[in-house]
Parts: structure tokens; C-alpha cells; sequence
């Protein structure tokens, strides 16, 4: 029931936020053209937030039904919690030519914070942020335990916005332009940064590194980083890649090298922590890529671990707040 209630609120992404408004580089050009506060429109309050979910299931014969398991999953008093709590602002950024989303969390009233970039999975809108999935996924860990988050959605997750998904490509560039944007966040600590990557963040987060952003350690979640393998695996991921990846059909395997990890970790200061996190479970990536990658950091004497989940898949949730926990400890390690 919890996944039938997050696509209904998924569904309303880009009409709720209102936010419709070429090579990796190792130094973008990077300018923050605005930001807002994300308790504002539909989510200015719980009760607009249940009204518009109620809205947007009006047609829908079991509506109330719907709105009483919604209510039951976000909380009133969480939401108002939050809503007290924590800063929480969407900000648009221009990288190079592209106009890209991302939002920002952290405890209200704070300085000094530690920050932690957190790269989500999906491409384009699949699986972007929105407010529903920032409570879920951000809000508690922010409040928790201290932290700012910064989630880029990458270029090509809002249609109209200009730029380009091409799945670690040039969108590589809207990780690591984010340190470029702290100064515009003065509660934030820029010498404490942790690297968090899901699934196709996973990816995203290695590649970064490998262009030039810095961190003081990283955790990667169910990552895919032989994408040969996970082809072999999951054929129809080569629909995503012809789709999104330029030059795909022409040069294949070039370019899901350049997009796979195990090739070139060399390529990466292994003075940098690196936590693996799998399920043994997990259909969608097989934790054999994670076991793949551990091997390669031995061999190229990074420090690392692998930390396997028995029983869990591809999600984090049923196991969320144990993974939790390892990544903050993972963090706090080599945090100063």
C-alpha cells in the first residue's frame, strides 16, 4: 500500500513544485538563479497538502479511502515537526547551459553543518525529487542528525528547463558544480562533505569524484558499476541508454565504459573511504556489482567495506534507518 501511496503523490510532481519555469567539465560555470522555500503552494500547510492529493484523486471511486492511508502514512504532527524544524528550499542553478533543480535541507537555526551530497537514482523525472520524496527520503535524516543535504535532480528532470540527461554525461557537471553553491548557504560547513549515491547515483557519484569534485568520503547504495553487466542482466536498460546517452548507438562500448566504474577507479584518489551497501535480494542491480567494485578498491588500496543486507532488494525502505545509521557513522569517521 505504501508504493500505491507514493505513486499517487508522485504523479503530481512538476504541477505541485511549480518549478516548470556535451562533455563532463571539471569546473562548470555555475550560477544560483534563485531558490523558495518548499513549505509554500500545495504544501504550504498539511491540510493543502491533503486537500490537493484529494484533488488529484477526485475521479477516483475509493477517494477517501486513498486519503485516509495517506494521512496515515504522513502524519500531521511529523509534517508540522518538519515544518518547524528544518529549511527546506527548492533552488534552481544554471551549469554551463543548463538550468538544473535541486533542493536543499538542513535544521533551522544552525551553522557549522556538515553537508551531504545526495545523489538520487532514476533518469529525467523517473524517480526525481519532489516534495513527497524529499519528506521521505531527507527530511528526517536532516533533522535527525544534524546535516545539510543538497539533491540535484539533474538536467532533463523538469521538461522545461533546458538541458540534457545523458546519464553520466554532461550532467555529471550538476554534482559537481553543487560546492560551487554552498557559499550561498552560510549555515553549511564546505570542509565536511559526504558523497551519498542510489543506484544510478551510484554512478553519478563515482563520476563526479573522478571530475573533479571533493569529498571526505563516500557511500554508494546498490550502485551498477559494470553496465556491460547490467545490460546482461536487465536488457531492457539499453532502451534508457540508447535513449538518454549521445553517441550511444555509434560507440557502445565506449561509452558505457566511460560510465563504468570498475574501468577506471584507478582514476580516483583511493585516500577517499568508500562504503558499499547492497542487498542480496536485489533484482534490479545484482549485489554481485557491488561485490565486483570491492574488489577492484582492494586492488587499488583504497579503504573500503561492503556491507550486504541479507534479504533486502532494491529499496532502501524496509531496512531505511539501519542504513542510515551505517552511512552517518561512515560520514562522521571522516568528518573533522
Amino acid at each position: 500500500m505504501i508504493k500505491t501511496i507514493k505513486q499517487t503523490l508522485i504523479l503530481s510532481l512538476f504541477t505541485v513544485t511549480g518549478l516548470t519555469a556535451t562533455s563532463v567539465q571539471a569546473e562548470p560555470e555555475v550560477k544560483l538563479v534563485g531558490k523558495s522555500d518548499c513549505f509554500s503552494g500545495a504544501f504550504a500547510s498539511y491540510e493543502s497538502w491533503m486537500k490537493k492529493i484529494a484533488q488529484m484523486n477526485r475521479d477516483k471511486p475509493n477517494t477517501e479511502k486513498i486519503l485516509k492511508k495517506v494521512k496515515a502514512f504522513y502524519k500531521k504532527e511529523d509534517f508540522k515537526n518538519f515544518q518547524e524544524n528544518l529549511e527546506c528550499k527548492n533552488f534552481i542553478y544554471k551549469v554551463n547551459e543548463a538550468m538544473v533543480h535541486g533542493y536543499y535541507i538542513a535544521p533551522k537555526g544552525q551553522s557549522d553543518l556538515p553537508v551531504i551530497i545526495y545523489n538520487r537514482g532514476g533518469n529525467g523525472s523517473f524517480s526525481s525529487w519532489i516534495f513527497p520524496r524529499v519528506y521521505n527520503k531527507l527530511f528526517e535524516l536532516a533533522d535527525e542528525k544534524n546535516v545539510a543535504i543538497f539533491a540535484s535532480n539533474y538536467r532533463g528532470a523538469a521538461p522545461k528547463l533546458p538541458g540534457k540527461d545523458e546519464f553520466g554525461g554532461a550532467d555529471v557537471n550538476d554534482v559537481v558544480a553543487l560546492p560551487q553553491l554552498f557559499e550561498h548557504f552560510p549555515n553549511v560547513n564546505p570542509e565536511n562533505v559526504g558523497l551519498f549515491g542510489f543506484s544510478r547515483g551510484a554512478m553519478q557519484s563515482l563520476l563526479a569524484v573522478k571530475h573533479g569534485l571533493s569529498v571526505d568520503s563516500i557511500v554508494l547504495h546498490a550502485g551498477q558499476y559494470d553496465l556491460f553487466e547490467g545490460q546482461k542482466h536487465r536488457p531492457e536498460m539499453e532502451r534508457v541508454h540508447k535513449a538518454r546517452i549521445p553517441g550511444y548507438e555509434q560507440n557502445k562500448d565506449e561509452e558505457l565504459k566511460k560510465r563504468s566504474a570498475v574501468f577506471w577507479m584507478d582514476e580516483i584518489d583511493n585516500d577517499i573511504p568508500i562504503l558499499l551497501i547492497h542487498g542480496d535480494r536485489d533484482k534490479r542491480v545484482l549485489v554481485n556489482s557491488s561485490i565486483g567494485l570491492d574488489k577492484v578498491l582492494e586492488k587499488e588500496g583504497f579503504t573500503h567495506k561492503l556491507s550486504i543486507y541479507d534479504g533486502l532488494g532494491h529499496s532502501s525502505f524496509p531496512r531505511q534507518k539501519e542504513i542510515r545509521e551505517e552511512m552517518m557513522s561512515w560520514f562522521r569517521k571522516y568528518w573533522e
